[in-house]
């Protein structure tokens, strides 16, 4: 009796070890699955990590590379634009300077007495006083013909003084009522910056044919 009993208990151990076995044995190969899919999954999620890293990369380098071709065209464009400036600038510059020699030229009282004549026009004649520079101060102006010219356009008598008090110009006058309430500046500067915006546009299309 002892003895089957023995038997019947052995067998049921070893059948119990024996599953415990295959359990045990199920357990790794799942435990292995289990990781396996965990690297696979791992890896996937790498490269997809990466793949979105590199995607963002490009979109970011695309973007920049955007940002710096504007810049490089909008700094180009102003570099151009400063070169066009100064060469207009240039060449107004030059008009002051041939200005300046035309003040010492003989062409130049004829010149200087029509900016009078037409200034005091512009007064309408009457009492006028005319200022001019240092050097034109000596200069053999006669007040009795350009006052008769400036009748002679706009039918009003008309006298003229010179100021003792010159001003700062290259060349050109100032000519006002005795009170100074009218005053009309055609020195050569006051011209050129009257008509600076008309001059620039037409320098620049000659020199850009703009």
């Amino acid at each position: 009796m002892e003895s089957s009993v023995q038997k019947f208990t052995d067998r049921i151990l070893k059948d119990a070890r024996e599953e415990a076995k295959a359990i045990v044995t199920q357990a790794e190969k799942s435990a292995e699955m289990l990781l396996e899919n965990r690297k696979q999954s791992g890896r996937q999620k790498a490269e997809e990590d990466v793949y979105a890293l590199l995607k963002r990369a490009e979109s970011e380098a695309e973007i920049i590379k955007g940002r710096v071709a504007t810049e490089t065209r909008r700094e180009a464009g102003w570099l151009v634009l400063s070169n066009k400036e100064q060469l207009v600038t240039n060449v107004l510059d030059e008009v002051k300077c041939r200005l300046g020699k035309l003040q010492k030229s003989k062409r130049y009282t004829p010149i200087l007495e029509r900016i009078i004549i037409n200034a005091g026009t512009a007064l309408g004649g009457g009492r006028l006083e005319v200022m001019l520079s240092k050097d034109d101060l000596a200069l053999p102006l006669k007040t009795d013909t350009l006052a008769k010219a400036i009748a002679r356009e706009t039918g009003v008598e008309t006298h003229l003084k010179f100021s003792k008090k010159s001003v700062e110009a290259l060349g050109g006058s100032i000519v006002k009522t005795p009170d100074s309430k009218v005053i009309v500046d055609n020195t050569f500067e006051a011209i050129l910056k009257r008509r600076e915006k008309e001059l620039r546009f037409k320098a620049s299309r000659i020199l850009f044919q703009e």
